[in-house]
């Protein structure tokens, strides 16, 4: 048994927030299980890529993750340094008796009753690629093809989300129940971060290409399933092309960003009790700032903008501006600038959600703190006006990622067992079923 068998725990000072971090050394007879895990994201058994324990000097990386880490093992303790993405962090790890695990019980384990092929499709003419998982039913011709579009940020082919795997769930179910489904990783972050919803729609015209030709799938319709952002890549994709056979939309916008972030403004400070009686502060310098965003016409100017809006901010306070709203502005400030924010903000949905012609199913449920669900309902539905073919169901006591919860508010995703609800998935293999021919 190696030395460093067992449970390390130690904390990451991040600013002025602190995380967990476990490294978790099994001795299994030939080889060694090494994972970490993450007990305040609620991830465990994060894979480690390469690991080693060499005069008193312990190693790992986590390509997933970007990071690294090494440290001196002193006979009590391991110090050393944890590296993310250029940023390091001194990490201390002390050995502890209780590792805290997640249940996840409806992540489907292996062997499955079906086939999963790695695919890897070009969507750009000098050759970039997404990496994904093709499931095919072993028995007859598919009754569809289903494209999974992951919501917003950087997502891997699973949607992985404080330790659920919701993509992952809903493609063993239809699969099961006779469909193909295919699910991808967004790109390398590198070239990620530089990309906006309409590449992620170019993305996905690549996907529905590649497989529209696929032997294997035998000529069955393909359509599009895309959670949250990835609904609105599933309205882009399919207004521009008709042979996309459906939508089924998820926790989907119909509104326009600026609208859908002073909802999670206001459900997010309201819940604080701390931030009791700043909500409306803050709802209205997001407001201006969201503004400043929709009406310039390009990132520098907007820049210039957002950069007079802070000083006139401070003048206003000579120099004393509420520190949650200094805070709130210089945070947001980068990320408002952003290309892929800069370009979403000035996307209207409804413009694509009248062009679709192909049966839409939106799901959304009622407790949902990051997309109100009535009015973004009613948008799909009132704007689906060449559809006869719809479906729009408001999911009672369900939150942003479809569980069925108490709050909606996204520190409940990782407390609450369920992936998915039941009810949901059941909801979508109906309707594909009565629908898709």
């Amino acid at each position: 048994m190696t030395a460093l068998s067992g449970i390390w725990e130690g904390d990451l000072s991040i600013g002025e927030e602190r995380l967990k971090l476990v490294l978790f050394i099994e001795d299994r007879g030939d080889s060694l299980y090494v994972v970490l895990d993450s007990p305040d994201q609620y991830v465990t058994d994060i894979k480690t890529d390469s690991y080693s324990f060499r005069n008193d000097t312990v190693r790992f990386t986590v390509k997933a993750l970007e990071c690294k880490y090494v440290g001196r093992y002193d006979g009590e303790k391991i110090v050393g340094k944890f590296t993310q993405r250029g940023a390091s962090f001194k990490l201390t790890l002390k050995k502890t008796e209780v590792r805290q695990l997640f249940p996840r019980p409806q992540e489907p384990m292996t062997p499955y009753p079906y086939d999963e092929i790695k695919l890897s499709i070009p969507y750009t003419t000098n050759g970039q690629k997404v990496n994904g998982t093709l499931t095919l039913p072993r028995e007859g011709k598919p009754k569809a093809a289903v494209i999974f579009i992951s919501g917003s940020g950087w997502q891997d082919r699973d949607e992985s989300i404080f330790g659920h795997k919701p993509f992952k769930l809903l493609a063993d179910q239809l699969t099961r129940a006779g469909y193909a489904t295919f699910r991808y990783d967004d790109p390398p972050r590198a070239t990620f971060v530089k990309q906006t919803t309409f590449d992620f729609v170019q993305i996905v015209q690549a996907i529905f290409d590649s497989l529209s030709t696929r032997k294997n799938l035998h000529s069955a319709p393909v359509g599009l399933l895309g959670h949250s952002e990835g609904g609105l890549v599933s309205w882009i994709a399919a207004a521009e092309n008709p042979g996309i056979a459906f939508v089924v939309s998820l926790a989907g916008p119909s509104q326009q960003l600026d609208k859908i972030l002073l909802y999670q403004v206001k459900k997010t400070y309201q819940s604080a009790e701390s931030n009791h009686g700043k909500t409306d502060r803050i709802l209205q310098v997001s407001n201006d700032l969201y503004n400043i965003i929709k009406k310039s016409k390009t990132i520098e100017r907007a820049r210039k903008k957002v950069d007079q809006y802070y000083e006139k901010l401070l003048r206003a306070g000579n120099g004393q501006t509420d520190s949650t709203v200094k805070e709130m502005v210089s945070a947001e400030k980068e990320q408002l600038l952003q290309p892929w924010f800069f370009t979403l903000m000035h996307i209207n949905p409804t413009v694509y959600i009248k062009k679709v012609k192909c049966p839409v199913l939106a799901l959304n449920g009622s407790q949902d703190a990051q997309v109100e669900s009535n009015a973004n309902l009613a948008g799909i539905q009132d704007n689906l006006t060449q559809n006869p073919v719809s479906e729009c169901i408001e999911l009672k006591g369900m939150n942003h990622l479809l569980q069925e919860c108490d709050t909606g508010l996204w520190d409940e995703y990782g407390k609450i067992e369920q992936t998915l609800s039941p009810k949901a998935i059941q909801l979508i293999l109906n309707w594909l079923d009565k629908t898709v021919k």
